[in-house]
């Protein structure tokens, strides 16, 4: 037989098994014989071992099992076989050869015989074998360079060392990884591997889709001559063209087996011969005497045709039947001059006698489970599906052995391809299988299942207090209460309703599913450790079906995907919180927890108070190593694809986990020496691949699936040093650019080249751009605070030039349907724009975050969001421009202070604001808005009506007092630089100290408006806080020069400096009788000092992890309060400086300000969260027997799980020490029965 050269290349699942124990054996697994072998006698056994285990963990191979392949009959194939064995044991030829031939030509049969060979002879380094539907590119790499491992120990050394000089193998692209898991390690051992090593890659064409395959044969084709000449790569595969263009630069070697050749025809005419003779002399075939046998088998042969799959189809239907074998070998023999394969299936098909419609029936639904399943099912889990009686699909298939490969409880498959193709095509006869009726009827068996199965807590878990993983023994509940058919519906039903159009009947059963047993489905999901993979996915595919049929059905949806969306993290953790957290906290907003209310766990309630403020912000997700740069939905609406300094990385839209990535395009760790930045990406319209664009001008493409590199592609001139924006077009053809000048380019990604002129209008940097869905328009944000929208055909402005946002424009999005443009910026907003007219409108995000990038989901429904370190998915459902954002009254809470009588606290924001509230009732008695943030407040002393406050605005240093019955506040003074700290004088109220940005501080005459002593000079730095001591004469300060420093408050001299703090003072105080200071710092300690002598008489007191905010002594002096950025106030002892409390946690942002109130049991806090806290000392209320923490979880005593709050929620919640909340209209109180 000639050598002919070409190639090709593949994907698949596959499995290998090998053996390091020592010795050769041959082992066979589900039929197939594997390499098992270690006969180098350097090697140690117990190394081997032990590199094995550790390559298993890193390498993660795979260990699907193949099926029965027989070797060929002895004396057969010598022709084909003998050329093989001739390639493998010369050097000469190319180590690549393509054994290729039509489907049932026996290729995986000459694969088996030559990997048996080799096996024999210890030289089969690999046997890996490829199968429809259970195959996947992803680990094919990492499964050669593992059996090879196996195989030979030094191979093992080698692949170890380069795996831990190379670090994270998932980062690189596929042809690094080929490098690295088997060129290298290879070429440094070839030498001591001197004799040819085989591996086998049967059926490469079984490996999924060409679309699947194409990044591994890329690979393949590249890289697979570059390995030592002593490592033969055998493949086989059918003609298929993707894999026929692997030999494309002529580099392999081909076998073609041709089924009309003499030699193919005369090795099946013998395989039919020994099958029968076989099967006659072992007297299973009994024959008459007078009976022509020799004849009849030459017709057998003839009507074979050199194809194989029709020869063993036929030994198979005549060994299979049990009663009358010679009946049916005659019934064969008597058509065989007609009997092609499609007409040898129906012979099968047919030759069971007595079938009534019942079994015809039977027998169309398990065939197309069978075709039309997800992956493989066994006999029992096709039972269990269809709702037959155990035993009916075994029974059934006994009949059909020949046509079907199944053993008790294995996956069932059918032997050839071709099988499937004549069960659909066969439209007439009894068994056709009409794939739209059949898959129908699958999706709604899936229905009816879930119906009788699913149930309240299905699992019987006793208790919601641990995690699912703590459940002592969950492993046998869940085998026993869910077994495999109930996962794999509860997995796939969604699959199979998408598998068929919309029809009345099956969105009945949706229906029934929906409103009866959704939040049990979602019970399996979380004991399954599926719900974060399949629950979002779901819910959005089944919004997609149902369309605009079923409203109401299609609103209960979306909301249920809002819900799983919040609580995916508590009940993929603990099941049973889907009744003790999610119901509890959604009853009186989601349509979902609504109907399904009577679940709810009644020993966890949760209490309204006021009236929650819709929250349109479904998801938060934490960016890590973040800088979010680029966002965009997969084309499903199930994926988003974001950024962050490691790489590009596809995360779950529902639950926020992370699919792929980090996918890296830094060259240096990868094969180019240059730095590369990813600066845009999209997916392509199929979903399947990406496409990242870097700042060095490389379009990458990756393969989402497998995190492979499939193509670079350079655009020729392209300079884009200085680009902050780029984007791909929505058919992914052009890539369009801006740089630093306000010019916008267009690429096309196919050649490389410019495309069309250049885009101008801008005035300074593009900063962010997007398509409209049908590729006609584009709009460009830039740092001049404009966008436009620009027609793509004539390549010039379409409307005028969008101006609202007062900083840099950082993000834009077209909505799906081209009316809406959303647009982020570093003023903190996203504006809605109505492309058509301009108009906008506008909502609030986060007041502290600036927002760099939106993206609109594919069917419009909702938007991510990203800033610097995270993303938001929005609900946009409803409208774009209904949505909101979480309800905030004001800015972050900067100053608070106590009125004299203590009936009200006011305090100042950073949004301009001073407010005056009722401690009593809570409610907002007034409030003075201003244009700067006010830093500081502070009650007169004598009038609970006059407060005094300075301006945060760095050019604006004005010291002012407002009395609460008029409107507007008068000025009494005015620093160089923003105002930082006041203080009414103690004693009359007659004067305000203040401390600024100036470094100065002044004391100021209320009544006269001016200044009464000072400045006061000699900080070196801002000055952050000012106290008076309690008798007035004597004023304390903390700088940011690290310095406390006392002054006499008459004349402003400086009388001492204290020092002792290692970073700038935040607040001072003086204790009630004078004779102490209290100071808190940067550097995350408080010190008392002798306000007498300056020494320090208590501390440094720690225990706050980073600044220390405010600080003040309680009313009797013994104790200390103080707030911190850690989020928490905590009471020290004021003499030993221990902690006397357990620490005040409740505040979402740090804490600005504390006070304690006269009775010295009760103490205020004001936040940067824009909350007042009030809390209380009583034992009574401290041991409340629960805290929140940071992951979170409502915990108890031991640990136990009570309820799992959102992060929205935690500032309206009220904890165990916290008796009164200002500043919301809505708060939250939870209660726990004890048990």
């Amino acid at each position: 037989m000639s050598f002919n050269q070409s190639g090709s290349n593949a994907s698949a699942t596959f499995g290998t098994y090998n053996d390091v124990s020592g010795n050769q054996t041959n082992t066979t697994i589900q039929g197939i014989v594997h390499v098992q072998n270690n006969n180098f006698t350097n090697q140690d056994p117990n190394v081997h071992t032990a590199l094995i285990r550790d390559l298993k963990d890193k390498l993660n191979p795979s260990d699907f099992a193949g099926d029965d392949r027989p070797e060929c009959l002895e004396n057969t194939r010598k022709k084909t076989l003998n050329s093989i064995y001739q390639w493998v044991n010369t050097r000469g030829y190319p180590n690549v050869l393509l054994l290729s031939g039509a489907a049932g030509t026996g290729k995986s049969t000459i694969a088996t015989t030559v990997a048996g060979e080799y096996q024999k002879r210890g030289q089969l380094g690999c046997h890996m074998f490829f199968v429809r539907g259970r195959s996947h590119p992803r680990t094919a790499l990492q499964t050669i360079a593992y059996s090879l491992a196996v195989y030979n120990q030094s191979i093992a050394v080698s692949l170890v060392e380069k795996l831990r000089k190379s670090g994270d193998l998932n980062s690189s692209n596929l042809k690094t990884k080929f490098d690295i898991l088997l060129r290298d390690p290879l070429s440094a051992v070839s030498t001591k591997v001197g004799h040819p090593v085989l591996i086998v890659l049967d059926a490469l064409d079984e490996c999924g889709t060409s679309e699947l395959r194409r990044s591994l044969l890329d690979v393949l084709r590249a890289r697979l001559s570059s390995l030592p000449a002593n490592f033969r790569i055998l493949i086989t595969s059918r003609p298929e063209e993707d894999i026929a263009s692997l030999n494309s630069e002529r580099k392999f070697l081909t076998v073609t087996i041709d089924q009309h050749s003499d030699e193919s025809k005369a090795n099946v005419s013998t395989y039919i011969e020994f099958e029968f003779n076989q099967m006659r002399s072992s007297g299973k075939l009994n024959v008459p005497d007078d009976y022509e046998w020799d004849r009849n088998i030459r017709r057998l042969s003839e009507s074979a045709d050199g194809l194989f799959i029709w020869a063993s189809t036929a030994v198979r239907f005549v060994r299979e039947e049990r009663l009358f074998q010679f009946r049916c070998f005659q019934n064969l023999v008597s058509n065989a001059n007609s009997l092609k394969l499609d007409e040898l299936y129906m012979t099968v098909l047919s030759h069971v006698s007595k079938w009534n419609e019942e079994d015809k029936t039977t027998l169309k639904n398990v065939f197309s489970l069978i075709l039309f399943a997800k992956c493989p099912l066994s006999d029992t889990e096709t039972d269990a599906i269809l709702d037959m009686d155990k035993g009916t699909t075994s029974n059934l298939l006994s009949y059909f052995r020949s046509l079907v490969r199944y053993e008790g409880g294995q996956p069932i498959t059918i032997y050839h391809a071709s099988f499937y193709d004549y069960l659909i095509s066969c439209e007439g006869e009894p068994w056709h299988v009409d794939p739209s009726v059949q898959r129908a009827y699958i999706a709604s068996k899936c229905f009816e299942r879930m119906k009788r199965l699913l149930k309240y807590n299905i699992c019987n878990i006793p208790s919601s207090s641990v995690l699912n993983a703590d459940v002592p023994d969950i492993d046998i509940r869940v085998t026993r209460y869910i077994p495999q058919f109930l996962k794999y519906i509860c997995c796939n039903w969604i699959h199979h309703l998408q598998d068929v159009s919309y029809s009345q009947h099956l969105c009945f059963q949706l229906q029934s599913f929906v409103y009866n047993q959704l939040l049990f489905w979602f019970e399996v999901l979380s004991l399954t450790n599926t719900f974060n993979h399949h629950v979002g996915p779901a819910l959005l595919f089944a919004i997609e079906w149902v369309g605009n049929h079923d409203p109401k059905l299609s609103s209960f949806l979306r909301d249920a995907s809002r819900q799983a969306s919040i609580y995916s993290k508590p009940i993929s953790e603990s099941v049973l919180h889907i009744y003790t957290s999610l119901l509890p906290l959604t009853k009186e907003e989601s349509p979902m927890s609504i109907h399904y209310a009577e679940y709810a766990d009644n020993a966890h309630r949760v209490e309204y108070i006021g009236k929650r403020q819709h929250n349109d912000c479904i998801k938060t997700i934490q960016v890590e190593s973040g800088y979010v740069s680029m966002l965009s939905f997969s084309p499903d609406g199930t994926r988003i694809l974001s950024n962050s300094f490691r790489g590009v990385y596809v995360l779950d839209a529902t639950s926020g986990e992370t699919i792929a990535g980090p996918l890296i395009v830094d060259g240096k760790k990868g094969d180019k020496g240059n730095e590369e930045e990813a600066l845009s990406a999209a997916y392509l319209p199929d979903g399947r691949y990406i496409v990242v664009a870097t700042t060095n001008g490389i379009i990458l493409k990756w393969d989402v699936l497998t995190s492979c590199l499939v193509s670079e592609r350079m655009m020729s001139d392209f300079q884009i040093a200085s680009t902050w924006a780029a984007t791909f077009s929505p058919d992914r053809k052009s890539f369009v650019f801006g740089d630093d000048e306000g010019i916008i380019r267009v690429w096309n990604v196919d050649t490389g080249e410019q495309d069309g002129g250049l885009l101008e209008g801008h005035t300074s940097s593009i900063r962010c751009l997007s398509f409209s869905s049908d590729g006609k328009y584009l709009v460009s944000g830039s740092s001049d605070g404009v966008i436009i929208i620009w027609g793509m055909d004539e390549r010039r402005v379409k409307t005028s030039p969008l101006r609202e946002h007062t900083r840099k424009v950082m993000a834009v999005s077209f909505s799906p349907c081209g009316t809406y443009i959303v647009s982020g910026s570093l003023d903190k907003t996203i504006l809605v724009w109505d492309v058509s007219t301009g108009e906008v409108l506008q909502f609030q995000v986060d007041r502290r975050r600036d927002i760099m990038q939106v993206s609109f989901s594919p069917d419009g429904s909702r938007f991510a969001s990203g800033c610097f370190d995270l993303i938001k998915i929005w609900d946009a459902s409803w409208g774009v421009e209904e949505t909101k954002a979480s309800f905030e009254e004001g800015g972050a809470i900067r100053s608070i202070s106590l009125s004299p009588g203590s009936k009200f606290i006011a305090s100042g924001s950073s949004n301009g604001s001073i407010c005056l509230w009722n401690l009593l009732t809570g409610e907002l008695v007034k409030e003075l808005k201003l244009s700067y943030d006010v830093d500081s407040v502070a009650f007169s002393p004598v009038n609970e009506q006059l407060i005094a406050f300075g301006s945060g605005s760095w050019d604006d240093g004005k010291v002012k007092v407002w009395d609460v019955t008029d409107d507007e506040p008068v000025t009494i003074g005015s620093h160089k630089a923003s105002v930082r700290s006041v203080m009414f004088s103690p004693s009359d109220g007659k004067h305000v100290a203040s401390g600024s940005s100036d470094n100065t501080i002044c004391i100021w005459n209320v009544n006269r408006q001016r200044l009464a002593v000072g400045p006061l000079t000699g900080h070196e730095g801002a000055i952050f806080a000012v106290a008076y001591s309690p008798d007035g004469t004597r004023l304390v300060s903390g700088s940011w020069d690290k310095t406390v420093r006392i002054w006499n408050s008459e004349t402003g001299d400086l009388l001492s400096t204290l020092n002792g703090h290692s970073y700038w003072i935040q607040s001072v105080a003086y204790s009630f009788d004078g004779s102490r200071i209290v100071s808190g710092s940067s550097d995350k300690r408080i010190l008392v000092w002798d306000a007498q002598s300056g020494q320090i008489v208590c501390g440094p007191i720690t225990g706050h992890d980073t600044w220390v905010d405010s600080v003040c002594f309680s009313p009797d002096g013994k104790q200390i309060l103080s707030g911190s950025w850690d989020k928490t106030a905590r009471v020290w002892d004021a003499i030993t400086g221990n902690p006397l409390f357990p620490p005040f946690s409740g505040h979402t942002h740090s804490i600005s300000s504390v006070c304690f109130f006269p009775n010295g049991r009760h103490f205020a806090t004001g936040s940067l969260g824009g909350t007042i806290r009030i809390w209380t000392l009583d034992e009574i209320l401290i041991d409340s027997g629960w805290e929140l923490r940071h992951d979170n979880w409502v915990v108890g005593k031991n640990g136990r799980l009570m309820m799992w709050i959102p992060k929205d929620l935690h500032r309206y919640l009220y904890r165990p020490k916290n008796v009164s909340m200002l500043n919301h209209s809505f708060h939250l109180k939870l209660h726990f029965d004890t048990e």
